[in-house]
């Protein structure tokens, strides 16, 4: 018996479903920085060679401290006067390069050039004095997402009636976990397994395709993974939507093969599917695995993090956000949020520093010498006048002010815009953040975030999945009442 078109077609859609999975794998990188990984080595070290090492590798967009320039200048005052150059926004800024001991220098590799950072860390680790350097932040796999959904997997094997369906039907959902460890990916995994899963208790039976069409608990598993991926990334919910389509296929090359072996005879339940009830052969154990698998991952988040902890260079106290976000929220309102009540207290300053370190360098024309040097940030909604004369109609002159300068949202994005995104700048690393967040010295091994926001969507799918399993399993009780 030859193969139909139909099965050829299905089989080549079946192919180009796993190379696509596979090329589009998504391994999670953990990072104390978005967009950028540390990259450490001992002070010992010249910087010069270390660059040096970077470019062979391949990476020329570095953020070092030699690279560091005066980002903004008065045309009015190019020359300041710095009362204390110790409490000095532009002095303050080196600590960024430097571990909390000052005995590590640091380089600020972007995470795309990751790959390339490990093999030049390679070279630095095989020079003389260079052994204790390393990578902050590297491919970390989320081995619990893996392992949560091949042990439901092989539960829902065990107990399936047909389980040469469940091994065909749920080759594709393990695969996309594997080439896209996420947690929202796994969640939207085990809804779709248990989906198949019932609808193992309808194969080979009459009437099976119009059965699953009107059944709302075979659908609401099936379907309510699709959603919940698009939570993590609207690229893992193609791919998981892909995945989907790629399943049925294997479920129709299946049926082919039982087809072409059967020599004719098939044999075919007594029962036509619309006859099996869900409320008496689904168990309430079975029922609940998802909301089960959703609880583990939870508590793996809370626990572990939004990746795996990189605990290979525990010890070291690096600089790091003190909060992540996914929303861009440099305006007025942010920056008095986060701004302290004196100058330069902390070891490491942040964006709000340099906001007023621009400010001060603007509006220092403007000053009077006489006044005194306090150390104080600006406040928002600040403004600088500078008195104009004029003669009026009736010939005498009068004394009127105009605004310079004023701290609003429009001096903050024109700031902020000022930065080069892929400049050399520790700046640019700062804006990177999407907010005036306070830096602090972390150390490695510590919780590792992906954003505030990300973390939310997470905990959301996790308790969508929960959610629609205690609701199928209020509908199974419903019915057996």
């Amino acid at each position: 018996m030859k193969p139909s078109l139909p099965v050829i077609f299905a089989s080549f859609f079946a192919l180009v479903s796993a190379i696509v999975l596979v090329v589009c794998i998504r391994l999670p990188v953990s990072s104390l920085w978005n967009g950028y990984n540390i990259l450490y080595a001992p002070v010992e070290l010249d910087e010069h060679l270390v660059l040096q090492t970077l470019e062979k590798a391949g990476i020329h967009n570095v953020i070092s401290l030699s690279k560091q320039q005066q980002p903004v200048f008065s045309s009015f005052a190019p020359v300041q006067s710095i009362v204390s150059t110790q409490q000095s926004y532009l002095n303050q800024r080196e600590n960024y390069f430097f571990d909390r001991s000052r005995q590590v220098q640091l380089f600020y590799v972007p995470s795309t050039s990751i790959r390339q950072a490990q093999k030049a860390v390679d070279s630095l680790q095989s020079l003389p004095g260079g052994e204790a350097s390393g990578l902050e932040g590297k491919i970390s796999y989320p081995w619990i997402v893996l392992l949560v959904v091949f042990v439901v997997f092989g539960i829902l094997v065990i107990l399936s009636q047909a389980r040469n369906f469940m091994l065909m039907s749920g080759f594709f959902p393990l695969l996309f976990t594997v080439c896209t460890p996420s947690y929202s990916g796994a969640c939207g995994v085990i809804l779709l397994l248990y989906s198949f899963f019932l609808c193992s208790m309808l194969w080979k039976r009459k009437e099976m395709l119009k059965t699953i069409r009107k059944n709302s608990l075979i659908l609401l598993f099936g379907f309510a993974g699709i959603p919940i991926t698009f939570i993590g990334s609207w690229k893992e919910g193609l791919l998981f939507v892909l995945t989907i389509f790629a399943s049925l296929t294997m479920c129709y090359i299946l049926e082919h093969l039982i087809l072409k072996n059967s020599r004719g005879f098939i044999p075919v339940p007594i029962r036509s599917a619309g006859l099996v009830s869900f409320s008496s052969s689904v168990a309430s154990f079975t029922l609940f695995i998802p909301a089960v698998a959703a609880i583990v991952l939870s508590v793996a988040l809370l626990f572990f993090g939004y990746f795996p902890s990189d605990t290979s260079i525990n010890g070291l106290f690096l600089p790091a956000p003190a909060r992540y976000t996914d929303t861009m929220s440099f305006d007025t309102a942010s920056f008095q949020d986060n701004r302290q009540n004196t100058y330069l207290e902390e070891e490491l300053p942040s964006l709000v520093h340099y906001v007023d370190w621009v400010w001060d360098t603007l509006t220092y024309p403007y000053r009077s010498l006489h006044q005194s040097q306090v150390f104080e940030l600006v406040s928002g909604g600040e403004t600088l006048s500078v008195p104009l004369y004029q003669m009026n109609q009736e010939g005498i002159i009068q004394e009127e002010y105009a605004v310079v300068y004023s701290l609003d949202d429009l001096f903050i994005s024109s700031v902020i815009d000022e930065i080069k995104e892929d400049g050399f700048q520790i700046e640019s690393i700062l804006k990177k953040q999407n907010c005036f967040t306070s830096v602090v010295y972390r150390r490695m091994g510590d919780f590792l975030s992906g954003g505030a926001q990300g973390q939310n969507f997470i905990f959301l799918s996790l308790f969508a999945t929960i959610l629609i399993s205690l609701i199928a399993g209020i509908f199974i009780w419903r019915i057996q009442k």
